[in-house]
């Protein structure tokens, strides 16, 4: 087992191709065998599909987790993955502050997602869930964007749980999903680079996980994630401008 999640669980496998080449892969079934559950699994592999297959695109997006195979039994439902060996970037961020307290890859880290974001944008989806445990890194210290089970058509919004300190505000009010909305998380996720894979929070204990209408308040009165001691000014400011109220005034 590599990976748990609210809605499924990863672990890690072999793929024999017709050729009779061996691959490793990352093999995701549904935690539980219900309805949210299956809705989730299959919209992962629609997104992975659309993106992947994309004509504008020869070859699998090297910035987003390049969908292998799927397996659509009965018995057994699997979307099988790249493997990224050096799993999440959470789990690296966490361990370089137990180790030494840096990061050699960091920013590299965060311009591949922006590059993936880019691509969704392209296509018109929305990922839901923008967050270093959901970027995974490869060997040759590739991040990709990952675990789409939350992801959504932009046309389509759907209300679904994601952890509420890296929603936007329209997400926390309205429940709209939109590429915008996955900048504002974006900007969590830098923050996240520059803490070390620190838990984003807007003061009191940072365990708390407030109420979607209290969080929309603080956040309206201005009250953002607190510039980080290691942190460039720079940096911070590009934070700053993800997290503008207003959507169309963030980066895009």
């Amino acid at each position: 087992l590599i990976g748990l999640g609210r809605f499924g669980q990863v672990i890690q496998g072999t793929l024999h191709t017709p050729d009779g080449e061996i691959i490793s892969v990352a093999a995701k079934s549904v935690r539980r065998k219900d309805q949210q559950c299956y809705r989730n699994f299959y919209r992962e592999a629609a997104i992975l599909v659309t993106v992947h297959e994309d004509e504008h695109h020869n070859n699998a997006h090297s910035n987003i987790i390049q969908l292998l195979g799927l397996i659509n039994e009965t018995s057994q439902k699997y979307i099988l993955m790249e493997y990224a060996t050096k799993g999440s970037l959470l789990r690296l961020l966490r361990r370089a502050q137990k180790e030494n307290g840096a990061l050699a890859h960091g920013l590299l880290y965060a311009v591949d997602i922006v590059r993936a974001l880019r691509e969704l944008q392209r296509l018109a989806i929305a990922h839901g869930d923008v967050a270093a445990r959901n970027v995974l890194v490869s060997a040759n210290h590739v991040a990709k964007l990952a675990d789409f089970g939350l992801g959504r058509d932009v046309y389509a919004p759907v209300k679904d749980f994601i952890p509420l300190n890296w929603m936007s505000v329209e997400v926390l009010e309205r429940g709209e999903y939109t590429c915008q909305s996955d900048v504002w998380s974006f900007g969590v996720l830098l923050w996240e680079i520059a803490t070390l894979g620190q838990e984003p929070h807007y003061g009191g204990n940072p365990h708390d996980n407030p109420s979607c209408l209290r969080l929309s308040r603080t956040l309206r009165r201005g009250i953002r994630l607190r510039r980080p001691p290691e942190c460039s000014g720079e940096m911070y400011d590009v934070m700053m401008s993800c997290w503008y109220e207003n959507p169309s005034e963030r980066p895009s």
